[in-house]
């Protein structure tokens, strides 16, 4: 007998609407993290006296609050594209599937708190090292955490999920494993370089995506 045929013979009548239980309350923890982002955005508060040049200097104040609502934006919507594109592969789950999702989950939360950290303290040179650690913390913890539950559906478990093309391998081994080694060596350059310096830890993520787009890989 087959044995993919067999494999889903016996799956329980509930099987399929359990998996999009978890898709679905996983959408809804990035979808409310989102939200967070820009509730921290507090809007300028005016009166009849305000002059147009008072609302631009307000609005030029908030600059660094909306680079760091875009950069968040930007970061947990990578996350999320991640788990989308794992869940579209994943047909059955286990105890380990459930847990390791919401280990997932877990640095996406914390993301408009340690934006809202980093922007608060831009300014205070002496302490701004330490939420740009934590961001970076929080940046660690969700790469290596959704490429960990790549690897429990697609290597430890793999029955779980269908076989994935190679292009959507490479977003989660080499995009993503990447990111969360980048990340990793900026966290380390903040103990031995000055904060406008440890960023340079992104040159091997930027060279691995420069590869990928200029130098494509075209093996089956």
């Amino acid at each position: 007998m087959n044995h993919s045929t067999e494999q889903h013979s016996d799956k329980h009548p509930k099987q399929d609407f359990q998996v999009e239980r978890l898709a679905f309350f996983s959408d809804a923890v990035f979808a409310i993290a989102i939200t967070l982002l820009v509730i921290e955005l507090k809007v300028p508060h005016f009166t009849n006296d305000t002059t147009y040049q008072d609302v631009l200097k307000d609005l030029k104040e908030l600059k660094f609050q909306f680079f760091a609502l875009i950069l968040s934006f930007s970061i947990i919507a990578n996350y999320w594209l991640k788990h989308h594109l794992l869940f579209k592969h994943i047909h059955n789950y286990n105890e380990d599937v459930v847990k390791y999702n919401l280990i997932v989950l877990l640095p996406i939360i914390f993301f408009p708190f340690t934006t809202a950290f980093v922007y608060e303290n831009l300014t205070h040179l002496d302490i701004i090292i330490i939420p740009f650690r934590l961001f970076l913390a929080n940046n660690i913890f969700a790469s290596f955490a959704t490429y960990f539950l790549y690897w429990i559906v697609t290597v430890k478990h793999k029955h779980l999920s269908y076989p994935m093309e190679k292009k959507d391998k490479e977003s989660f081994t080499q995009k993503l494993l990447w990111t969360g080694i980048s990340f990793t060596i900026i966290f380390a350059f903040t103990f031995f370089l000055p904060f406008e310096y440890a960023t340079l830890g992104v040159i091997p993520l930027v060279i691995v995506n420069l590869k990928r787009k200029f130098f494509p890989s075209h093996k089956k």
